[in-house]
C-alpha cells in the first residue's frame, strides 16, 4: 500500500476545484438556493438540525450559456474561521432542500470526496509531455478531467494504489490479462470478411498468438474450442474472478496470464493505446469502476453495434464530396469486438466480459500532420499559460481560432444537416489534426457510445436495422433517449455537446489565460456556422428548420440528475451565444 503523502500539498486546491465545480454546475442547473451579490455568490444552506448554514464564493464572471464562473474557495458566509468546509458538510447543507434519497446522497458525497483525493494525487504526477510528444502520451497526460461535471475524477472502485497504477496521468505501462472463453459462450461482431483469428494474429504477432494457444493446451483444452479475450488487469482481479469464478472452475473460462506488450491508458481509462507500434489498434475494455457518475463497463449492444456503425459512417463519408474521403473528418472505426452471446447474460454482471478494437489515430495521418487531444486545448502549462500558447503565438490567435472552428464545427453540422446523424462531439471523443500547429481537420471516436440519428432524415437508414438497443434497465439507469432523436432534440444536443461542453471551455480559457475575448470567439463561431450554411444553399429549408443561430436552446441538467435519480432527462432553457454574437 502507498504511504506517499505528497498529495497533501495538492489537496486544498483539489478540494476547492471539486466544490467549485459542484456549485457551478448545480447553480447553473437551478438547484441551489441563494443570490449573486456583485462579485460574490451567496448560497443558502441548512444543517441537519434545521439551522441556517450559508456559504459564499467569489464570482469570476459569466460566460456563454449563462454559466456563472467561480474562482477561489468556498467559505462560510460570515467568514468565520470555525466553519466546517469539508466536502461532506458543504454539499449536504446546500442540497438538503432537494431532499435527495439518503443512499443517493451518500454515493454522491463519496464521489466528490474521491474526486478531490484523486485530483490531489494527479498533482503529484510528473507531466513531461510537450506539443511534439507522441500522441499516446499526450492522450494520457493532457486530460484535466471533465471541466463541468463535479465528479470529474471520482474513479469509484479504484483505491489510491489502483489509481497510481492505472490512472492515465501517471502513464504507467500496462500489460493486458488474457483469457480464453468457450467459443459457444461468446459472440464476435466484425466487419464483413474480417476473421477474428486472423485479426488477432495480425495485432499480436504469430509468436504471441501461438504462445497464448499453448497456454490453452497446457490446461488440457483444445484451442479450436476457445476464443482469446483480453481483459484489463484490474478488472480481472476485482470483477471477472468474482462474477465468473464458476466458469473458471469448470473450464468455460481460462486464465492465460499476462500478455507480451505494453499499453497506456487513455483519458477514458478503459481504452488503451498500444506502445508497441502506432499502427496497432487501440483497445476498449470493460472496467468495473464509475467515473463522472457513469459506470465504465462495455455494454454488449455497443460491441454488437460497433462494426455496423463503423461501416455505415465510413460509407456516408466516402460518398459525400463534402467530406472528400477524410479531408475534413476521419472516422476511428471499430471493426471488430467480442462479447458474451446474449443467452449467457447473467444478473449483476452485465457488460463485464468483452473488448472492442478501434483504429489507432496515428494510422489516419497524412505526411506532415499530427494528432492532438482536444482536451489538451484547455490544459495549462507550468507557467500558468495555455499549453497551446506557442501555436497561438505562431499563427496569431484570431487565425488559429478561425482554423479550429472551421476544422471542428462544419463536419458535425454537415453530418446532422445532410445525413441526419449526430455524434457526441465532446472533447474526449474529438481529436484535432493539425499541420504545422494549425488545425486542419478532426477525427472522432467512440462511435457506438455516442451515436444518435433522425429517423426519416437519415442517409442509408436501412443499414441501421441491425442495431441493438440497451436493455430497458440500462436506459432507465442512464435517463437515455436511445439512438433516435427528433429534430428539436438533435439541434439542442448538437449545440450543447459541441459548443457548450467542448468549445465553450476553450472560449472561456482563451479569455482568462490568453486575453482573447470570449465574445470574439463566439462571433467567429457564429460566422463559421453562417458560412457553412451559405455554402450549402440546397439545404436552406433544413437550416431554417434547425435554426442553429436561434435565441435559445434546451440543455440537459447533467450534474443534478446523478444526485436526484430521475428516470428521464430534465432540461433548462439558456441563451444561445451563437445568436447573441451575430
Amino acid at each position: 500500500m502507498s504511504n506517499n503523502l505528497s498529495f497533501l500539498a495538492y489537496y486544498p486546491a483539489a478540494k476547492d476545484r471539486t466544490l467549485r465545480q459542484f456549485i457551478e454546475a448545480f447553480w447553473c442547473e437551478g438547484f441551489l438556493q441563494g443570490e449573486r451579490d456583485g462579485a460574490t455568490l451567496r448560497l443558502r444552506g441548512r444543517s441537519d438540525d434545521g439551522l441556517a448554514r450559508d456559504y459564499a464564493i467569489d464570482v469570476g464572471g459569466a460566460s456563454a450559456f449563462q454559466r456563472l464562473r467561480l474562482v477561489g474557495a468556498v467559505r462560510g458566509a460570515d467568514d468565520s474561521a470555525g466553519a466546517d468546509l469539508s466536502i461532506s458538510n458543504v454539499v449536504r447543507d446546500l442540497v438538503r432542500h432537494l431532499e435527495p434519497a439518503p443512499q443517493a446522497l451518500e454515493r454522491f458525497v463519496a464521489e466528490l470526496q474521491n474526486t478531490a483525493l484523486k485530483q490531489a494525487y494527479a498533482g503529484t504526477a510528473r507531466l513531461d509531455v510537450t506539443l511534439q510528444s507522441p500522441y499516446p502520451w499526450q492522450e494520457a497526460q493532457l486530460g484535466g478531467g471533465h471541466l463541468y461535471h463535479p465528479c470529474f475524477r471520482s474513479r469509484m472502485g479504484f483505491d489510491v494504489d489502483d489509481n497510481l497504477a492505472y490512472g492515465p496521468e501517471f502513464s504507467q505501462p500496462i500489460q493486458l490479462t488474457w483469457l480464453a472463453i468457450d467459443a459457444r459462450l461468446c459472440a464476435v461482431h466484425a466487419l464483413a470478411g474480417l476473421d477474428y483469428t486472423d485479426f488477432l494474429i495480425d495485432q499480436l504477432g504469430r509468436a504471441e498468438y501461438a504462445r497464448l494457444q499453448r497456454r490453452i493446451e497446457a490446461q488440457g483444452h483444445a484451442p479450436a474450442g476457445f476464443r482469446l479475450m483480453p481483459a484489463h488487469p484490474w478488472h480481472w482481479q476485482h470483477c471477472i474472478r468474482l462474477h465468473y469464478a464458476d466458469w473458471l472452475v469448470d473450464g468455460r473460462l481460462l486464465f492465460l496470464g499476462d500478455g507480451n506488450g505494453a499499453w497506456l491508458a487513455q483519458q477514458s481509462i478503459r481504452s488503451l493505446s498500444s506502445l508497441d507500434g502506432e499502427l496497432r489498434h487501440n483497445i476498449k475494455l470493460p472496467l468495473g469502476i464509475a467515473n463522472s457518475s457513469a459506470d465504465r463497463i462495455l455494454s454488449d449492444h455497443h460491441v454488437h453495434n460497433a462494426p455496423i456503425i463503423s461501416r455505415w459512417l465510413d460509407g456516408i463519408c466516402r460518398k459525400d464530396p463534402f467530406f472528400a474521403d477524410g479531408a475534413r473528418l476521419a472516422i476511428l472505426s471499430e471493426p471488430i469486438g467480442i462479447t458474451l452471446a446474449p443467452a449467457q447474460a447473467r444478473p449483476g454482471a452485465y457488460g463485464l466480459l468483452g473488448a472492442i478494437w478501434r483504429t489507432a489515430p496515428e494510422a489516419l495521418l497524412a505526411p506532415g500532420e499530427q494528432i492532438f487531444p482536444m482536451t489538451g486545448l484547455c490544459d495549462l502549462a507550468d507557467d500558468g499559460a495555455l499549453r497551446i500558447a506557442p501555436w497561438l503565438a505562431q499563427h496569431g490567435a484570431e487565425r488559429w481560432v478561425d482554423a479550429l472552428l472551421e476544422a471542428v464545427a462544419p463536419p458535425f453540422l454537415h453530418l446532422m444537416m445532410a445525413h441526419g446523424v449526430l455524434l457526441e462531439g465532446h472533447a474526449q471523443n474529438t481529436l484535432l489534426i493539425l499541420r504545422d500547429g494549425l488545425p486542419c481537420r478532426i477525427a472522432v471516436r467512440d462511435l457506438p457510445g455516442g451515436l444518435h440519428y433522425l429517423p426519416g432524415d437519415c442517409t442509408d437508414e436501412a443499414m441501421l436495422a441491425g442495431l441493438r438497443g440497451a436493455p430497458a434497465y440500462r436506459n432507465a439507469l442512464n435517463a437515455s433517449a436511445g439512438f433516435a432523436f427528433d429534430r428539436i432534440e438533435a439541434r439542442d444536443y448538437l449545440l450543447e455537446v459541441l459548443f457548450f461542453i467542448n468549445l465553450g471551455e476553450l472560449a472561456y480559457r482563451l479569455d482568462r489565460y490568453h486575453g482573447y475575448a470570449e465574445a470574439q470567439f463566439w462571433r467567429q463561431a457564429a460566422r463559421t456556422v453562417a458560412h457553412y450554411q451559405a455554402a450549402q444553399p440546397a439545404m436552406a429549408p433544413r437550416h431554417r428548420r434547425f435554426d442553429l443561430l436561434g435565441p435559445t436552446l434546451q440543455m440537459e441538467c447533467l450534474a443534478a440528475r446523478r444526485l436526484l435519480g430521475w428516470s428521464a432527462a430534465r432540461y433548462r432553457s439558456v441563451a444561445n451565444p451563437l445568436c447573441a454574437a451575430q
